[in-house]
């Protein structure tokens, strides 16, 4: 009895072992890879002549081919936000970090806006910033970015 169960198990590790060996290609196709990383020029208020560029960091993930959600945060680490986007269309929820009067203070932001690829891997988006909060004014912010 043992020696059928030594021999049952060698011819399922075999099997295993050769099996897992099929379609090793350790290259990933751009095109299919669901986590993506990203790089963003953020230029805040653009609209005013008072913007100044900053820039985000963040990671996407493709669910499929027209839905994907993620996380960004700016250099400065004062904005992070969760992205949720279909197709052209991107949500954001955001909290950013603003000095009120020696007082910092924490505000809930609420972006939606749309996004457009202009190359592969390179895309922009223009969004509509609204503020959860009475000192923080709503503004429209431009990204162009890139997605690894």
């Amino acid at each position: 009895m043992l020696s059928s169960i030594k021999y049952v198990a060698t011819c399922i590790f075999a099997l295993c072992f050769i099996f897992a060996q099929q379609d090793t290609n350790a290259t990933v196709d751009p095109d299919q890879r669901a986590i993506s990383p990203t790089i963003q020029i953020r230029y805040d208020n653009f609209s005013n002549d008072d913007f100044t560029p900053s820039s985000a960091i963040g990671i996407k993930l493709r669910i499929d081919e027209n839905r994907f959600t993620g996380f960004d945060v700016n250099s400065d680490s004062k904005e992070t936000r969760i992205i949720m986007g279909w197709k052209w269309s991107i949500l954001g929820l955001a909290v950013k970090e603003v000095q009120v009067g020696n007082e910092t203070q924490n505000v809930n932001m609420y972006s939606f806006g749309v996004t457009y690829e202009l190359l592969n891997g390179v895309n922009t988006i223009i969004e509509y910033v609204l503020s959860g909060d009475d000192q923080t004014d709503d503004f429209l912010r431009l990204s162009i970015g890139v997605e690894f």
